[in-house]
């Protein structure tokens, strides 16, 4: 019998301590997309939430990011299980 494993698509800040998640899609400001980009956080790269809060510190490959996330800016990941 095959399971049907149903994806969650959530804003970063929903992700818990030792949750990891696949970045879905970055919503908000072009320029401050880019400069994600440039450190990493773009779709389809996996993360690891560390720290929640504001700031956050989120580990990506191997390296520790430190983010105070704008209202203005959304990072939806897709929860992995």
């Amino acid at each position: 019998m095959a399971t049907d494993s149903v994806s969650q698509i959530v804003p970063i800040e929903l992700l818990r301590q030792g949750e990891r998640g696949l970045i879905h899609d970055l919503d908000g400001n072009e320029e401050v997309i880019h400069r994600l980009a440039e450190l990493g956080l773009r779709e389809q790269v996996e993360l690891t939430m560390i720290l929640q809060g504001q700031p956050c510190i989120v580990c990506v490959g191997d390296h520790r990011l430190t983010l105070r996330l704008d209202p203005s800016l959304t990072i939806f990941v897709e929860v992995s299980h």
